[in-house]
């Protein structure tokens, strides 16, 4: 497969609608996480009862609660961070055609993070879960972006406080060129803003949105394996990044497990890149 040079309009358009409606499916699927059991017991401090529901689900067809857990351990939340078991909750995710866990399992083969670094095989996976479907770029060029795309979220999810977007209000739209790595914002959430001050009718934003975006960006590029330029061509990319918080707007009021993620009832058979079902 290989990358088109051309600007013309309708296909920019095509990949805006593309961008739109991962958003969108982002978006649909916060609102499902949010009322998951283990995402309930993270929100109310209950780490204990996160960790023995992520155990209980191990295994299992619960694909919200496979990506969960991956997360769980990828972001150190709840149980001590470990970036190689994530990757296999996530990569069980995928077998079970589970689309967020698609996306993340194609940011860990990018970064090779438990598993063999490739940009072609995580351009594989992102197309597979709906990026760029009408091939418009390599599968090297779709997967570097789709690896900096997912850093990008997980460095934003990190550091903007928890009640930095309002719900529901827009997805976090960005233009990405892969011939000179510039990144330009198309859309943001709502800001919402701090609470009113005593004295003073002047209510900030909760976060500078557009120097966190360019910031967590600018971070995961250097983060990131350097490509092969040669590879990337010059065509633009748009990617919706995920800001959903269900599980880090509670990082800092959960007590932490001291027990761990049972990975040993995920066999072999399980572990690997699977489409969409």
């Amino acid at each position: 497969m290989t990358g088109t040079h051309t600007t013309d309009p309708r296909w920019i358009r095509a990949l805006t609608a593309a961008a739109l409606s991962a958003a969108l499916a982002t978006q649909a699927l916060a609102a499902s996480l949010a009322a998951h059991p283990i995402a309930a017991a993270v929100r109310h401090g209950d780490c204990d009862t996160a960790v023995d529901l992520a155990n209980q689900a191990v295994g299992t067809n619960d694909n919200q609660a496979t990506f969960l857990a991956g997360r769980m351990l990828d972001e150190g939340i709840c149980v001590k961070q470990d970036l190689d078991a994530a990757t296999r909750y996530f990569a069980h995710g995928s077998v079970l055609g589970d689309r967020a866990s698609v996306l993340e399992y194609a940011a860990k083969v990018g970064l090779g993070e438990g598993t063999e670094q490739s940009y072609e095989r995580a351009g594989q996976l992102c197309h597979d879960a709906g990026l760029d479907p009408q091939s418009h770029l390599s599968l090297y060029a779709l997967g570097y972006a789709c690896t900096v795309r997912g850093v990008a979220g997980r460095l934003l999810r990190e550091r903007v406080p928890a009640n930095a977007f309002r719900p529901n209000s827009g997805a976090l739209l960005v233009e990405f060129n892969l011939g000179n790595a510039a990144m330009s914002i198309r859309s943001t959430p709502k800001v919402e803003r701090e609470e009113e001050s005593t004295g003073s009718k002047v209510r900030r934003f909760v976060v500078d949105a557009p120097s966190a975006i360019e910031s967590a960006w600018h971070d995961a590029l250097a983060l990131v394996p350097k490509p092969d330029a040669a590879r990337l061509g010059n065509q633009p990319v748009e990617l919706a990044l995920d800001i959903d918080m269900t599980l880090e707007s509670q990082r800092k009021d959960a007590i932490p497990s001291k027990r761990s993620l049972d990975l040993r009832s995920l066999s072999a058979g399980e572990i690997g890149p699977a489409g969409i079902r």
